[in-house]
């Protein structure tokens, strides 16, 4: 890599020479730039992207790393000059150069990719307002065809949003679907096509099986693909255009026509079973007349007619409501009968809990029973997540939830040391941190701290309230998380403290 024309850095690749010329933004695992190819006659714009693996990785992570990043050259290789939606890979490359961060020797791998010259859709919101419905039509009319072309090559992009979308404006209406990440597909070393993704994409786009770290298929792309037309329709993120029933009301915006409504929110249902299972279908249903209600079509493989199933007698609705109510009234005698025993006899109990285990760490936390966990894998990509566990009435969104993470640390880092080193991280990614408590604190009989703050949400852009507790053993750190949504944290916070981490319990290694 020489240095030219005012530092500006010449980087020497398989299939050309690239000049650096400014940053276009930054991530977990590198850096993305414009640069210009010197070796092409017209000296061609691209974009080159960086991948930086720090060292504290293990060496089945780090393999793991480049293999994804691996794999998405070769997804633009295989499929961009074919797909007509995706950019072109131009080079692909290795070199060992001085972190600039660092200031030592370190291997990177670059990516130089077709350069779109175009506002991404995020950025088209915006500046020009929600779009009209025929805006969105022509977006979907463009984008599907090429959503449809990967979905058939066996690749799903697991993070459409509206700013992964490149209107181009060399070309009418043309729109590029960027930045697999497929580094956010790594599981300790493995990736997997069509079953797992450990980084759900962006919370307001994602599916709730990709959220929820369960198989994901062609139909999870479809759904990030209709939550983003609903922001550029709305103007809003798609939780906020949802109603009481958790699903998305397109009736309360008049400029959007019930048939479109119709097939946005079929792409939009929760179980995967009933949207559209192909980019053809959605294309399909678009263009017909919206003269029959929209309908199942089964899992199929051929190019058999959708089946259209008929709605539900007035008769299962009534079964239906009845049930419903009935399950409403016990959740409410739940509530109130777990309030008066946590303020009967001037001591605050709980309901008895169900256990949460993991024996990989030797962990056991006891929590409610109106509460459900969920287990997670484990992996440092995702800060070393291994458990959830949130109250039933919790919608997907993360508003409220008590999670369990394990870090590894050093055998000579003390938990003074890690506390500064915390509490730092914290004071940095947090935006608009308020720190509000820090003191010392047992978990488990050990050694531990305490802190509590507040910061702003910058998926959903409401202020959350955190409680963190660590304690250190066998050089990992374990780290319980209470994080709710202000307005949220001290109706559940009696359930956190007197039950979840009075009863959490690590197990010496080797026991």
């Amino acid at each position: 890599m020489n240095e030219i024309q005012g530092q500006l850095p010449i980087l020497a690749g398989n299939k050309g020479r690239y000049q650096l010329l400014r940053p276009l933004g930054g991530g977990s695992f590198g850096d993305t730039f414009l640069a210009i190819d010197l070796d092409t006659l017209t000296q061609r714009h691209c974009v080159i992207k960086r991948l930086r693996i720090d060292n504290h990785y293990s060496s089945e992570i780090v393999a793991g790393i480049k293999k994804a990043f691996e794999r998405e050259a070769q997804v633009l290789e295989d499929l961009g000059d074919r797909s007509g939606n995706i950019p072109c890979l131009y080079d692909y490359f290795s070199l060992t150069v001085t972190d600039p961060q660092l200031n030592t020797p370190q291997e990177f791998n670059y990516l130089v990719q077709q350069y779109i010259e175009g506002e991404d859709l995020s950025k088209e919101l915006e500046q020009q307002g929600r779009f009209s419905e025929a805006k969105v039509l022509t977006l979907l009319n463009n984008i599907l065809p090429g959503l449809d072309f990967i979905h058939n090559h066996n690749v799903i992009h697991r993070d459409i949003k509206p700013s992964n979308i490149v209107r181009s404006n060399a070309e009418d209406d043309k729109f590029y679907l960027i930045d697999f990440g497929a580094v956010k597909q790594v599981i300790k070393g493995d990736i997997s096509t069509t079953e797992k993704s450990i980084v759900f994409g962006t919370i307001s786009y994602a599916p709730p099986e990709q959220i929820k770290k369960e198989k994901v298929d062609y139909s999870s792309d479809l759904y990030a693909l209709a939550a983003s037309c609903v922001q550029l329709l709305t103007g809003e993120f798609p939780d906020d255009s949802r109603d009481v029933n958790n699903l998305w009301n397109w009736q309360k915006y008049p400029h959007i026509s019930e048939h479109l409504g119709k097939i946005l929110r079929r792409m939009l249902q929760e179980d995967p079973y009933y949207r559209f299972q192909s980019a053809r279908e959605v294309m399909e249903a678009l263009n017909k007349p919206d003269d029959k209600p929209p309908g199942l079509s089964p899992r199929t493989n051929n190019d058999d007619k959708t089946i259209i199933i008929p709605p539900p007698q007035p008769q299962f609705i009534k079964v239906l409501l009845i049930t419903a109510i009935i399950l409403t009234a016990a959740g409410v005698f739940i509530t109130l009968y777990r309030y008066q025993i946590q303020n009967s006899q001037g001591s605050i109990k709980t309901i008895p809990g169900k256990l949460f285990t993991d024996k990989q760490f030797g962990i056991e936390i006891k929590y409610p029973q109106d509460w459900k966990a969920e287990k997670q894998e484990y992996s440092p990509l995702t800060g070393g997540t291994i458990a959830k566990i949130f109250p039933n009435t919790s919608s997907l969104n993360l508003e409220v939830g008590l999670f369990i993470r394990i870090e590894d640390i050093q055998k000579s880092q003390t938990l003074s040391e890690y506390n500064q080193a915390a509490i730092e991280q914290i004071k940095k990614s947090v935006r608009n941190v308020q720190i509000l408590e820090q003191k010392s604190k047992k978990l488990d009989d050990r050694e531990g701290y305490k802190i509590v703050y507040t910061g702003q949400d910058q998926i959903h852009n409401f202020r959350f309230k955190s409680m963190e507790v660590w304690t250190i053993s066998d050089s990992k750190v374990y780290i319980l998380t209470y994080r709710a949504e202000e307005k949220l944290y001290d109706p559940f916070l009696k359930d956190v403290e007197q039950t979840m981490m009075r009863s959490f319990h690590i197990e010496p290694i080797g026991l």
